[in-house]
């Protein structure tokens, strides 16, 4: 018994013994497991700061690249910038200056003393600080690129003058010259009458240069024909004519009066061609006639006086299209005035080219506006003869063409008729 008992309890003993056994492997396994998972965990947290400090790390550099790149761009910028307004306002000084150089040689008399379109080395048009108005003309007749060559300048310029109350003065018919963009035109009002399309050589110009209201022949139906020319009249200054024909009635009964009170009033007329179908008709106190022969012996004539207005060289010979001329009347009611000879028929001295006074009025009359043979450009000349006749003020300056941000302007006080001017430069890019 004792023996078997013994036995039941060293099982007992030894069941025990398994069973604490099992369980500190199963609490040892336990522990692993929880040690590996802490590992684990500590791991991940450790990768997960790392990543983050990664992260971190690529944003910081992120920022950094960024940061320099809009610090560069901010000097590159202001370094532009700055070297931009140095560049403007080292051009602004430019044209300032050569604005100012412009006006100090017109100021003068130029050299030669009398120069001319053909001799000039440098441009001046005033004598001891008064304009000369025959040198005013010859610096209008050069060619714009040519005169910058002699005013030094590779900029673009225009000059012209104004009185003390800012109107633009026409100067012997100089509103103005230089950049040929630049608008001129003249403020007066001004008419224009042709009757026949064979004789229309400065239609189109006294359109453009005068906005002047055109008349056309003798025809009732047509709103705008000699007959409303008579009718407003007296709103003109300036009148052209060219190769009227009147017919001799209409001319005796209608036209001539209203005429001759336009011209004594003070408006200023050119005529050409002829007047009327009849011969010896008067009108601004002066006969006017056809030359009997039209072969080119009696179409030829020569200059005899320089005038002002008109850039004729005594001793040109003129051929002119057709001959007519004038001869004072002295019959005349009011007489005209110092009637001048610019250019006679070689055949019988008469007058082919002829300017004169009728009482408050200045009348020019030219045989033909068209000519066979001379040697230049004529319709130019009596173009510019139109402008130098008109005294008075232009339209203002037309610059919308000039770019605002690189315009300078110079100004200087002439005389002028016994009054002080400005003459004012303009410089631009």
């Amino acid at each position: 018994m004792s023996t078997r008992g013994s036995c039941v309890r060293e099982r007992s003993v030894r069941c025990e013994v398994r069973k604490n056994l099992a369980h500190h492997v199963t609490a040892c396994e336990s522990g692993m497991r929880k040690l590996a998972f802490a590992r684990l965990s500590h791991s991940q947290a450790r990768i997960q700061v790392f990543a983050r400090s990664r992260s971190s790390q690529a944003w910081y550099m992120d920022f950094a690249i960024a940061l320099l790149l809009f610090i560069f761009t901010l000097v590159v910028y202001f370094s532009y910038a700055s070297n931009f307004q140095k560049q403007e306002k080292g051009d602004l000084g430019e044209m300032l200056a050569d604005a100012k150089a412009i006006s100090s040689s017109l100021a003068l008399s130029g050299y030669p003393t009398n120069w001319d379109n053909t001799t000039v080395i440098r441009i001046g048009i005033a004598d001891e600080q008064k304009i000369n108005v025959i040198k005013i003309k010859y610096f209008k007749q050069l060619n714009y690129s040519k005169t910058k060559t002699y005013f030094g300048t590779f900029y673009d310029y225009f000059v012209f003058f104004v009185n003390d109350k800012g109107e633009v003065l026409n100067i012997n018919g100089f509103c103005g010259t230089g950049q040929p963009l630049i608008d001129v035109s003249y403020d007066i009002k001004s008419a224009y009458y042709y009757s026949s399309e064979d004789d229309k050589f400065l239609k189109d110009f006294m359109s453009n240069t005068f906005k002047a209201d055109v008349y056309f022949g003798d025809n009732p139906s047509n709103l705008d024909d000699i007959d409303s020319l008579i009718s407003n009249i007296s709103k003109y200054g300036f009148l052209v004519m060219e190769h009227p024909a009147f017919d001799t009635g209409k001319f005796e009964n209608i036209y001539k009066e209203p005429l001759n009170y336009y011209s004594s009033r003070g408006g200023f007329t050119m005529l050409s061609g002829q007047l009327v179908s009849g011969q010896k008709k008067e009108l601004f106190g002066v006969s006017f006639s056809k030359e009997k022969g039209q072969s080119i012996s009696d179409r030829n004539s020569t200059v005899n006086t320089t005038d002002p207005y008109l850039a004729l060289t005594i001793g040109e010979n003129i051929v002119f299209r057709q001959s007519y001329d004038v001869a004072n009347d002295t019959s005349s009611a009011l007489p005209a005035l110092e009637l001048t000879t610019i250019a006679s028929f070689n055949k019988d001295n008469t007058n082919a080219i002829a300017k004169w006074k009728y009482s408050n009025g200045t009348v020019y009359f030219l045989s033909d506006f068209d000519v066979s043979f001379f040697s230049g450009d004529f319709i130019k000349i009596i173009e510019d003869l139109a402008k130098s006749l008109i005294e008075g003020t232009c339209y203002p300056i037309n610059v919308t063409g000039i770019s605002k941000n690189k315009l300078v302007k110079a100004e200087r006080y002439l005389n002028y008729n016994s009054k002080i001017i400005k003459m004012v430069v303009y410089v631009w890019q």
